[in-house]
């Protein structure tokens, strides 16, 4: 199979093809060749470097390196300002103020449009129980523009409050039809 081959060329030409290869391969394949019964081609060689290592790959599934533990110091310093960011909202009660205070504004806080969705969950705030308490409570210099708010969200909703009563809001069955 080899008589007349210009080994040269044969070298050049095996020296270029596997100069991707990595060293794990190249020895995965060398170590393969003691059960091949003939001095392989390129392409089996190459083959047999492929085959040794996806076989290598399937029996041993990668693993993920145990993560270092974290510094204690790092840990209490990243929980004390959590607990600074998240004391300000210990003391706060529920509140729809938000509700108003958005569609008062017409835009988000950053000036972003309203999307239908905020829209919506806002008007639903307003128009709720808790809205209409906070809306008979709300300062009186707030008042009258709340009440705008709550008119406006009241007209989009066709003048209709939402009812709290439980399976009012249930669909009819329909008829299935063939």
């Amino acid at each position: 199979m080899w008589r007349g081959v210009d080994t040269n060329d044969l070298k050049r030409v095996w020296t270029h093809t596997l100069q991707g290869v990595p060293a794990e391969a190249l020895q995965a394949g060398i170590v393969a060749l003691c059960d091949v019964p003939h001095p392989p081609t390129l392409p089996e060689f190459l083959e047999l470097c492929r085959a040794t290592r996806r076989q290598a790959a399937a029996s041993s599934p990668p693993r993920l390196p145990q993560p270092d533990r974290a510094d204690p110091a790092k840990v209490e310093a990243c929980l004390a300002r959590m607990r600074e960011i998240l004391a300000p909202l210990a003391n706060r009660r529920p509140s729809p103020q938000w509700a108003f205070e958005m569609l008062l504004r017409g835009c988000a806080k950053n000036g972003a449009p309203l999307t239908y969705e905020t829209k919506r969950i806002s008007i639903d705030a307003v128009l709720s129980p808790a809205g209409r308490a906070y809306l008979d409570d709300a300062p009186a210099e707030k008042r009258a523009q709340y009440r705008a708010v709550f008119d406006a969200a009241f007209q989009l909703r066709g003048g209709v409050l939402p009812s709290r009563v439980p399976g009012e809001d249930d669909e009819e069955p329909h008829e299935a039809t063939v």
